[in-house]
């Protein structure tokens, strides 16, 4: 079985006859530039926005530009932006010369820190840009009500979260201005580039329709400096297709997730999306967090499945942002890019491919022997249940570790004839497992990891926290226990 991580030629196969059509169309008028199609796209897709005004551009990226530049922001106004965005985000407020702040996010849900975000509003904070990343939003109640209180522009980066709601509200209709991209691979994508920017405000609909025109409402009366951003005929055909086709996919999209959800919910070391409750997601994108990452896309890409990584370098940490120094202020952002992994999601994947797919990352953490302790919240009775299932374990030796240093290595030994459950109750490891062909495997666990050491294994570990509790589990007393100090003697035995 080969899966792709999106499939463009199956979506093109289920709306062929469409297409076509569309295509013989546009050829009877050859109205290529600002065609009718255009204002029929854009008049279709406000009205499923339920918006006043969209105005079709060239692509995402333009899109928030041009946003931002309705505003007539100066050097010294900042708009706060999420800190693990994709970086079109940020180059719409630097190429206005506007001041880019970044702010951290929850890593468990991948949105904004709204909490964080109150912190970073001064004096001189004049928008903020909240990014509905991977089709899930934040909570647009709390985000309003700053926006209000602090008498700020919104805006909305809207890339991929297309029919995304909060409250029953589609993500574009909060803010002042709305930023939307028609890239292919997106919930509703064109067959090349293309974006899109909503708003209910007829001053920015009149203002942004000249900036993508050259400046010009009528031909050659150019009243201000513009650009050429217009959206082309064909790719604004296309997507008044796709547009009616957009629910269906995006409930597909969220069978998928909730299928995901059920088969990913007992496998080891993975941490799932959390969408708030009032949030209907359109799943653009199912990201999990693992900290076997690497190892766990490459054992994927191994079985034929094709996964990537949204995003693998974080804004703070790329090269055009270096200069500006933002790495302390998104640590969570940072740590989030070196865990995520994008496993495939489009609407035609079928059942048996999920299953694959998830089959094949319990295989992997089979092989790793690596389980995560799991937190349950109970219902009807206060507290947490933490809980390992599916251990067939004969227990006969327990002890724990604490009040150790973190300074230099510990273990030294094998375990020659009983297997070994080891527990972070608390803190980090960093452990080194050597077989007798002198394979070595390295582990990083943190709190609630779970590693199970098979007989026949060199043990070293590295205390990374001072808090750190580890709590073993030995299927052997210790008066049967075989253990060997000296690696040289391991090695030969």
């Amino acid at each position: 079985m080969n899966i792709n991580f999106v499939d463009l030629k199956k979506n093109y196969t289920s709306i062929k006859d469409e297409i076509s059509a569309e295509i013989d169309s546009l050829f009877d008028k050859c109205d290529f530039i600002n065609g009718h199609k255009v204002t029929t796209f854009e008049n279709n897709f406000a009205k499923f926005l339920n918006v006043k005004h969209f105005i079709g551009c060239a692509n995402g990226t333009d899109a928030l530009e041009i946003a931002v530049k309705c505003l007539h922001l100066t050097a010294n106004d900042e708009i706060i932006v999420q800190g693990n965005t994709y970086i079109a985000s940020c180059l719409g407020v630097l190429n206005n010369q506007a001041k880019l702040v970044l702010c951290d996010i929850v890593p468990e849900t991948y949105m904004i820190d709204i909490d964080l975000l109150e912190q970073k509003i001064t004096c001189n904070t004049k928008a903020i840009m909240v990014v509905h990343l991977y089709g899930l939003m934040p909570n647009m109640d709390k985000i309003t009500a700053l926006c209000k209180k602090y008498n700020l522009y919104l805006i909305e980066d809207c890339a991929q979260a297309h029919g995304a709601s909060w409250n029953g509200k589609k993500a574009g209709t909060f803010g002042d201005i709305a930023c939307f991209s028609f890239y292919p691979g997106k919930n509703l994508g064109a067959y090349g580039d293309g974006g899109g920017i909503a708003t209910n405000n007829s001053i920015y609909n009149e203002k942004i329709r000249k900036l993508i025109n050259l400046g010009n409402k009528t031909k050659y009366h150019h009243e201000i400096i513009g650009r050429n951003s217009r959206l082309d005929t064909i790719q604004a055909a296309f997507l008044n297709v796709k547009l009616g086709h957009l629910d269906k996919w995006n409930a597909l999209r969220r069978a998928h997730a909730n299928t995901y959800n059920i088969k990913l919910s007992e496998v080891a070391d993975i941490i799932l999306p959390i969408v708030d409750p009032e949030c209907i997601p359109v799943y653009h994108l199912y990201v999990i967090r693992t900290k076997y990452r690497d190892e766990l896309k490459q054992y994927l890409e191994d079985h034929n499945i094709h996964c990537f990584i949204h995003y693998p370098i974080s804004i703070a940490e790329t090269e055009a942002m270096l200069p500006y120094n933002y790495q302390q202020d998104v640590e969570k952002s940072i740590m989030n890019s070196r865990e995520i992994l994008s496993l495939p999601m489009y609407p035609e994947l079928e059942l048996a491919e999920i299953e694959y797919i998830c089959n094949t990352i319990k295989q992997f953490y089979m092989e790793k022997n690596v389980l995560v302790i799991r937190n349950i919240i109970t219902e009807n009775k206060p507290g947490e249940l933490h809980c390992i299932n599916n251990i067939n374990f004969n227990t006969q030796r327990c002890f724990y570790i604490n009040n150790l240093s973190t300074t230099g290595i510990r273990g030294f030994h094998a375990n020659l004839n009983f297997n070994e459950f080891l527990i972070i109750m608390d803190g980090a490891i960093k452990l080194k497992i050597i077989n007798k062909q002198l394979k070595e495997e390295i582990h990083n666990l943190s709190k609630n990891s779970v590693f199970l050491i098979q007989p026949m294994k060199w043990i070293e570990y590295e205390m990374l926290d001072t808090s750190t509790i580890i709590l073993c589990m030995c299927d052997k007393s210790l008066n049967e226990s075989v253990v060997e100090h000296d690696f040289k003697k391991f090695i030969n035995v």
